[in-house]
């Protein structure tokens, strides 16, 4: 497997273990900024991205970006986000993926620390992020709405 980056693996259950009791999905995205130590930009991927690829996250020394499917419905669009948190949290580095052109331009002179996709390819460090996004999930689904509160 050839990767950008390289960073020691955490499991989803000790990062899941660590986070607050109660959270919003604008409260996870500042405790996942916190814990990586920079800020994360959530964008729609560039055209080219390829068509396997779903979501993919990018990071340089000074920010990561979250680029997810354009046009997708919200549900997967936060669903990918989740994924790529996942990735984040679990500190993964990095893993083989083709990109069609969207991201052919870049090379060791842009400093990318590290490039991780979200596609159809499933690696042992996909099915933990996959994990990962489906336990951050459940644990929003778990916080009450206060419109809800009301009935």
């Amino acid at each position: 497997m050839s990767w950008l980056g390289g960073t020691v693996s955490r499991s989803d259950s000790d990062v899941l273990a660590e986070l607050p009791d109660h959270l919003t999905w604008e409260g996870l995205h500042l405790e996942v900024q916190r814990r990586h130590g920079k800020p994360i930009h959530i964008k729609p991927a560039p055209a080219g991205l390829g068509q396997d690829v779903t979501g993919l996250w990018l990071e340089k020394a000074e920010r990561s970006w979250i680029f997810h499917a354009a046009g997708e419905s919200e549900l997967l669009r936060r669903h990918v986000i989740l994924h790529e948190y996942g990735h984040i949290l679990l500190m993964h580095g990095g893993c083989e993926l083709t990109l069609g052109n969207a991201f052919s331009h870049i090379g060791g002179s842009r400093r990318i620390k590290t490039l991780l996709g979200r596609s159809s390819t499933w690696t042992a460090q996909e099915i933990a992020a996959e994990n990962a996004a489906t336990r951050l999930a459940a644990r929003l689904i778990q916080q009450v709405d206060p419109l809800l509160e009301a009935f």
